[in-house]
């Protein structure tokens, strides 16, 4: 939109096309820790390398936890509660296409929140482009994995909820975040939301009796490193300026572009077929995308002058 910041305009989709190598970059991780493990190792160093950040760009380090109370909700539900119940059934088997389809239901469910507690207006365009966003999706993992979604014996009932476990920190969490946390907070806040997710995570590890033993190898040390630094500070800070500057709903909107370009990175790095009914679903999603992200400012205009 013409009267955007330059950057707020390409932040989304600089943030689809980082956020979306992290689900490459956990296949090599999963394979040499635990989920939850792997996560808090992850965070804590996060946390440790935010605070020089903070520091050199002369933001205030955090002194009080109260005053952050609301960012540490919101990374304990979008750290721990998303990406650790997104990694644990695909460490446990279940095909990504089964995850996806699940956790694509998040924007119609964040925008629902946000139509109910904040007021977010959701006209039919939107609620169009969202549910042709799904279709997108359903059809891009459809087109790669089968009808059956690769899926054989069934659906394990523990897997399943960790899956919608996921799907509804996510979709809560980025509601939160629009809702509660201080739009000018965002560096101590981000902070903050990674002691949360440390902690939260080494929780639940001991909680599921995960090892502690990591399999440290130059795979592992580079995939760690691109997900602290390209995901855990470069996508999430993107992700938290986009949250504080635009409508929770569109915001949720853009992870509807994150399986297909996951699709198309698998693709080219190992070699896995894309078929042109995951092409065709690509399109679909980024339709839907573009029907939510739509201005209505003529349909504002139309109101302002009954």
């Amino acid at each position: 939109m013409p009267g955007q910041p330059l950057l707020l305009r390409f932040a989304p989709l600089l943030f689809v096309s980082l956020w979306s190598t992290g689900f490459i970059a956990a296949k090599y991780s999963m394979q040499n820790a635990d989920p939850f493990v792997f996560l808090c190792l992850r965070f804590s160093i996060t946390a440790v390398a935010l605070v020089p950040i903070l520091i050199v760009l002369g933001a205030a380090l955090p002194r009080r936890l109260w005053a952050f109370r609301h960012d540490m909700v919101t990374g304990v539900l979008l750290h721990c509660g998303y990406l650790g119940y997104l990694f644990w059934p695909i460490k446990n088997g279940v095909p990504s296409g089964i995850v996806a389809i699940i956790i694509g239901v998040q924007p119609i469910l964040t925008m629902a929140l946000a139509t109910l507690y904040i007021g977010e207006h959701l006209d039919r365009r939107k609620l169009a482009g969202l549910l042709i966003g799904f279709i997108g999706i359903s059809v891009v993992i459809i087109g790669k994995y089968g009808i059956n979604l690769g899926l054989s014996g069934g659906l394990d009932l523990l897997d399943l909820l960790m899956c919608l476990v996921s799907l509804f920190s996510i979709a809560t969490g980025v509601f939160y975040q629009k809702k509660f946390c201080d739009q000018s907070q965002l560096l101590p806040g981000t902070l903050m939301q990674y002691v949360a997710g440390s902690l939260a995570t080494a929780g639940f590890a001991l909680l599921f009796g995960e090892t502690w033993a990591i399999d440290w190898t130059p795979t592992f040390a580079i995939a760690l490193t691109w997900q602290v630094l390209g995901l855990s500070i470069g996508a999430v800070m993107l992700l938290m300026y986009i949250i504080n500057n635009g409508e929770a709903g569109r915001v949720s909107s853009m992870f509807y572009l994150v399986p297909p370009l996951v699709v198309v990175e698998a693709h080219f790095l190992f070699g896995e077929t894309l078929g042109p009914l995951s092409i065709a679903g690509m399109l679909i999603s980024v339709l839907g995308v573009y029907l939510v992200n739509q201005p209505v400012a003529r349909n504002t205009r139309l109101n302002t002058t009954r």
